[in-house]
């Protein structure tokens, strides 16, 4: 077993990894060098398990994890994040605030001829259970005292009194299922396509750049609604609107599944055509570029297999894309926002937009944003350590 670390380590380059290693050859339970201890060898154990888990760390960076450059890497990358979050919670907090009107004038209605009704008593009491009626600064400094113990607050306007975790819980994940399949998918297929494109050259290389381009300038909301007029109201394939049929009462079971796939597809197909002409026209630019570059005529010159240099061209040409996954994620989390309102998709954006219009709801307003913000900051923080691990030169500190 021992052999087979030596052996593991030893391949990772870390010589030291190896000379920890034999030290904890055994015989019969006594160190074969004489380390007696069993303390240190226990230590030697722990250091080998971590090696073996995290290979690009290495033990020499053990006692000094964040000498890694990779391990400064992600902690930059951390910390970045963090601010990222803390200012636009704030900003969150601020701004439905500085709106005029607040969602207590829109509950209850100022009417002073009902008799036996005293509006403005109800309204005060209103405020005070809502906190409303207290300095900003307070509200601000209970805000996040709110947010460290995970309460999102209630609703005021849509269903009052009804906690706000539980319905952006049941809104996440249908914004979830259109956005993330959306970026995979477009990712994966419109880089091959890109790829192929700029590999065949003439004029169908040309025709699928243009219709690329085209495709990724058009509006996904406007591409919506000319879908839903053709394939909707003209054709009568696809439902126009919302997310199951009214007659079908929601479980699980197959029609229920059935209802809401026929009325996935008109949003995914507007922000899919979308995304993949943008994917497959900067990989087609990205692999036209590698094809000029100087170590591609050298392997031409060699001899180098076509199939070979083309594999070549695309891992260089890749990386960049990969830099645009944080883009174009921030940017199809806040489109989604709009299909939902289009396509009547019960997802946190469509909540967030009736949220804004009935209210304002504060605590509805924070609650979604705070949903969409994680999901977005963390999905950006997943694509930077997936860079990271791509791009050897960052692995590694830039020197190569």
């Amino acid at each position: 077993m021992t052999e087979l670390f030596s052996k593991y380590c030893f391949i990772l380059g870390s010589r030291k990894q190896v000379n920890y290693l034999v030290y904890i050859r055994q015989n019969n339970g006594n160190c074969v060098n004489g380390l007696a201890d069993r303390g240190i060898l226990l230590k030697r154990w722990l250091k080998v398990y971590i090696c073996v888990i995290f290979p690009f760390c290495g033990v020499s960076h053990l006692r000094n994890p964040f000498a890694n450059p990779f391990a400064r890497f992600v902690l930059k990358k951390a910390v970045f994040y963090g601010i990222v979050a803390f200012v636009a919670v704030t900003f969150v907090f601020f701004i439905p605030r500085l709106m005029p009107g607040n969602p207590i004038d829109r509950l209850i209605p100022r009417q002073t001829a009902t008799p036996g009704v005293d509006w403005q008593k109800i309204r005060e009491n209103m405020l005070s259970y809502y906190g409303f009626d207290r300095p900003l600064l307070e509200q601000y400094i209970s805000f996040w005292g709110q947010i460290l113990r995970g309460d999102l607050g209630i609703t005021v306007t849509i269903l009052p009194g009804k906690s706000v975790a539980e319905i952006v819980a049941w809104k996440l994940p249908f914004t979830l299922a259109l956005a993330l399949p959306i970026l995979i998918i477009s990712f994966l297929l419109g880089n091959w396509i890109g790829a192929k494109a700029a590999y065949m050259g003439g004029k169908l290389s040309d025709l699928i750049y243009f219709i690329s381009v085209f495709s990724n300038r058009l509006p996904s909301f406007w591409l919506g609604m000319v879908l839903v007029y053709i394939f909707a109201v003209r054709l009568g394939i696809f439902p126009p609107y919302g997310w199951i049929t009214a007659e079908i009462i929601p479980g699980w079971n197959f029609a229920t599944f059935q209802s809401i796939l026929w009325h996935y597809c008109l949003p995914f197909i507007s922000l899919f055509i979308v995304y993949l002409g943008g994917w497959a026209t900067g990989m087609r630019s990205m692999v036209v570029h590698e094809m000029d570059s100087g170590y591609v005529r050298y392997a031409e010159a060699l001899g180098f297999r076509r199939k070979k240099v083309q594999s070549y061209t695309q891992r260089n040409a890749i990386l960049p894309q990969f830099t645009g996954l944080n883009l174009y994620l921030s940017a199809l989390i806040g489109e989604t926002t709009v299909i939902e309102a289009v396509f009547g998709w019960p997802g946190v954006g469509d909540l967030m937009y009736r949220a804004v219009v009935s209210g304002p709801d504060y605590p509805l307003i924070f609650g979604s944003f705070l949903v969409i913000m994680v999901v977005v900051i963390f999905g950006n923080f997943l694509i930077d350590i997936l860079y990271g691990l791509v791009d050897p030169r960052i692995r590694i500190g830039g020197r190569l």
